[in-house]
């Protein structure tokens, strides 16, 4: 069990250390402008996918790990207060009651059960397209520096006991 917990708790740390950022990236990228591209990490129908099978799978498969376990986490305890529900329900129609305060769990249970299951389908596509934008922005913005070696051949321009010699710097923006 504490090979699990070890486990568990580095996963969590390295997730967090992933370039996808979506707190910040959904200030800077508005997903209107989005349109999906080969090459694109996250593919966001996949992604809304993943999280109606499994709330918050969609995110942490998006690189948001931390939200995709929040997701997942929040459609558990649902569930959870829908079974604590129907458990009390249970009790109270055994005991000759009308199942009481149970109903209303049960009622907030899956309620919100299905309101988390909608809410991480959506987020799940905006989070992937945010990342998208922010990981075509990254590539686009980098900067590659050369450097070869140059020989001149020109030797009209130079005494001719002389080969013009030297390096070559190439910058690309």
């Amino acid at each position: 069990m504490k090979k699990f917990i070890i486990i568990f708790i580095s996963f969590l740390l390295l997730s967090n250390l992933s370039y996808s950022q979506y707190s910040v990236n959904k200030t800077k990228y508005d997903v209107h402008d989005f349109s999906y591209q080969s090459g694109d990490p996250y593919n966001p129908t996949l992604a809304g996918l993943e999280s109606f099978l499994v709330p918050g799978l969609g995110q942490a498969l998006a690189g948001e790990t931390k939200r995709g376990l929040i997701f997942f986490g929040s459609y558990a305890g649902c569930w959870a207060i829908y079974a604590i529900g129907a458990n009390m329900a249970a009790r109270n129609i055994a005991n000759g009651g009308a199942g009481g305060a149970g109903w209303g769990l049960v009622a907030l249970g899956s309620i919100g059960a299905g309101v988390v299951g909608v809410w991480s389908i959506f987020d799940a596509v905006k989070v992937a397209k945010v990342n998208d934008l922010a990981h075509r922005a990254k590539q686009k913005t980098s900067f590659n520096i050369g450097v070869r070696p140059y020989f001149g051949s020109d030797m009209s321009l130079t005494d001719n006991r002389k080969i013009p010699v030297g390096v070559s710097i190439i910058m690309r923006f």
